[in-house]
């Protein structure tokens, strides 16, 4: 296997950057994930109760701070004064920026094949299927064995991986919700997609990794079973 993509999500609930390199921490990708969005009762709110936010992208500048890309390509940096209106005035509700800590290390990473998806869009022609509807971190390519269908990240539970420097563990499937039916820039509202998922994948797609080992990884990278 090899890494295939890597991403970054900046800002929670919004579109990501992808990245030809990224430094991993235990508590996953370096700028990943630093900033939530609130709502007007200052609590975390997402892209279920707030749609428009897939449709807008994030790319990390530093730790705690992003530029947010606007539909219209109009970008403004997460620090500046007037960047809360700015966001609410382009997602229609009134919402902030704040400061985020990720806090699940055994859910570090999040992992898809390009197996998994190709088997998704084959199985669902009418739906526009591509990563940024699935948010994972890293997608594997070049799956051995008879894995050219289906879903095989999720009999990896419990097994161990490495990636260039970085050593990891599969912990459990990633449990999907309507954020898998929104708008991105590059695949349109799909109710379907999650109906699917549910019904015929016990509402999984992907699979979460923790990071036992911190490290370094990039586009190319040899992926090979530790167990």
């Amino acid at each position: 296997m090899r890494v295939d993509q890597l991403w970054r999500y900046p800002v929670k609930s919004v579109g990501g950057e992808r990245l030809t390199a990224a430094t991993v921490g235990v508590l996953g990708i370096e700028n990943d994930r630093g900033i939530a969005v609130h709502d007007e009762r200052e609590e975390v709110t997402w892209a279920g109760a707030v749609p428009a936010l897939m449709r807008l992208r994030a790319v990390a500048l530093g730790p705690g701070v992003a530029e947010l890309v606007l539909p219209d390509g109009r970008r403004f940096r997460s620090d500046a004064p007037d960047a809360a209106s700015r966001l609410s005035t382009a997602v229609q509700a009134k919402v902030t920026l704040v400061a985020h800590q990720p806090d699940r290390p055994d859910a570090a990473l999040h992992v898809l094949t390009t197996t998994a998806l190709r088997s998704l869009g084959s199985t669902l022609p009418d739906s526009a299927i591509d990563a940024s509807r699935f948010r994972p971190n890293l997608v594997l390519d070049d799956v051995p064995g008879d894995h050219t269908t289906g879903y095989p990240e999720h009999d990896w539970i419990g097994r161990r991986m490495a990636i260039g420097t970085l050593r990891l563990r599969f912990t459990e499937g990633c449990d999907r919700c309507a954020m898998i039916t929104k708008e991105t820039p590059t695949v349109p509202h799909d109710r379907a997609v999650l109906r699917w998922v549910a019904r015929e994948l016990g509402n999984a797609f992907g699979v979460y990794a923790a990071v036992e080992k911190p490290g370094h990884v990039h586009i190319g990278d040899k992926a090979r079973w530790l167990d």
